[in-house]
């Protein structure tokens, strides 16, 4: 009855919030929230749900991606961006009982320091700029199903201008009590605006459906997923840029080229593989076919949509390293640190005993 409800309420919010929805392009506030959260993700592709449970920061992709076997409860991620940008998320994860899991998160992304003039061309001095998220997770695991809810509140903040909202997501997986399959559905930043930059601006929430899958077969070290995003709504996401010149014909004259169909359902793909060489150290690999389609240079589109990374454990600290190939001009780095609190300070106590 109770799941009966559930899909009931989820039914009319979603009715009732895809007309508000806008494409993509620039045109979302709070778009931070499309970039990966933590080490692993970025590794794998910028995308996915259904990576091994056990890392903490995976609650911001996927709230119902749990275990009950957290090696760490703590974890820091610092990515560096280009233009001198910074990204950092905190997380923290405390398990209300054996079924029931509560997770903290902080999200900042700083754009740096500027230089403001007024119309006339007088200085006004420096300003900064800076999105940032504070997220309650929580999730609810009845095996081999698990339901999972963030609850997140989202601020911008240009100079003397900031905006808020509040969004939630809502996602659900099954995990497969003996084999290592995972598949899970996850409805991203649902929402509404508490207040806007300024009463002109228009306000469009970062909205986003994934699906996705992992798979690691027996005897083989090697976890593969699936992730697809940017399901809803179903009209074409491709940019058309207007000032990229066409082919040209026998006749001289200049035609555009098409984006085929299997373009199209790709740039939703995102791919990505594990290598598991055992529980303290693994290498990371994934595939970003938007990332790859929107921002190669065509004459030399080089590794842009790769993504690479490795974790490594040391009793109970674990070090995480990925890098994503944006652009030619650069990509995005990001270094990670989980700890085990709980076992640190059960360390110290029995030194001081």
């Amino acid at each position: 009855m109770k799941i009966k409800k559930l899909a009931f309420f989820l039914s009319i919010l979603l009715w009732w919030y895809f007309p508000l929805y806008a494409q993509l392009g620039g045109k979302q506030h709070f778009s931070f929230l499309h970039l990966a959260s933590n080490a692993r993700i970025l590794g794998l592709g910028g995308v996915n749900l259904t990576a091994d449970a056990k890392d903490l920061g995976m609650f911001w992709a996927n709230p119902s991606l749990v275990d009950t076997a957290h090696a760490t409860n703590l974890q820091l991620n610092f990515f560096t961006l280009n233009a001198g940008s910074t990204y950092s998320t905190l997380a923290f994860q405390k398990n209300l009982s054996a079924t029931r899991f509560l997770r903290l998160g902080v999200q900042y992304l700083g754009y740096g320091s500027f230089d403001g003039f007024d119309p006339a061309g007088s200085s006004t001095g420096s300003f900064s700029a800076g999105d940032y998220a504070l997220t309650i997770s929580y999730a609810h695991r009845i095996t081999p199903f698990t339901l999972g809810t963030n609850l997140k509140l989202v601020g911008s903040s240009i100079a003397n201008f900031s905006s808020f909202g509040m969004l939630i997501d809502i996602a659900g997986a099954f995990i497969h009590p003996e084999k290592d399959f995972k598949l899970a559905l996850a409805i991203k930043n649902i929402g509404f605006a508490l207040s806007n930059y300024t009463d002109l601006s228009q306000f469009s929430m970062p909205f986003d459906a994934q699906i996705g899958f992992s798979y690691r077969p027996e005897q083989m070290p090697m976890r593969f997923s699936l992730t697809t995003h940017q399901l809803f709504p179903v009209a074409d996401i491709v940019y058309n840029d207007p000032n990229r010149k066409g082919l040209i014909d026998a006749l001289g004259n200049e035609v555009k080229q098409s984006v085929s169909l299997f373009d199209k359902i790709s740039r939703r793909v995102v791919i990505g593989t594990e290598l598991l060489f055992s529980q303290n150290f693994n290498i990371r690999l994934g595939y970003n076919f938007l990332r790859r389609s929107e921002l190669s240079v065509e004459m030399r589109r080089a590794l842009v949509g790769l993504s690479f990374g490795f974790m490594l454990r040391v009793k109970n600290i674990e070090i995480a390293y990925s890098r994503s190939i944006q652009h030619l001009s650069g990509g995005i780095n990001c270094f990670a640190v989980s700890l085990n609190t709980h076992s640190l300070a059960g360390k110290k106590k029995k030194v001081v005993e």
